[in-house]
């Protein structure tokens, strides 16, 4: 008989647009344009519970000039 497994390891932790927003040192607004523009994905649970899977959070940085973060972040930008 096989052990039923754990919804913690079936699901991934979901992040807020606040989550989001605190990790890449930018605005809620700044995480609710990507959205809108189609540049992170986001899941919908009703009409207010916005949630964004850590793994589309990492492509999405992946895709943008990795010196953007680093600046936003308070890091040096590099040239």
């Amino acid at each position: 008989m096989q052990k039923a497994t754990p919804k913690s390891q079936v699901f991934s932790p979901q992040l807020t647009i606040a989550d989001v927003a605190e990790l890449t040192g930018t605005s809620d607004s700044t995480v609710r344009r990507w959205i809108a523009d189609g540049d992170l994905r986001a899941y919908y649970f009703g009409k207010r519970a916005i949630r964004i899977d850590p793994a589309d959070l990492n492509a999405m940085r992946k895709e943008v000039n990795p010196a953007t973060f680093a600046h936003v972040n308070g890091g040096d930008a590099v040239a």
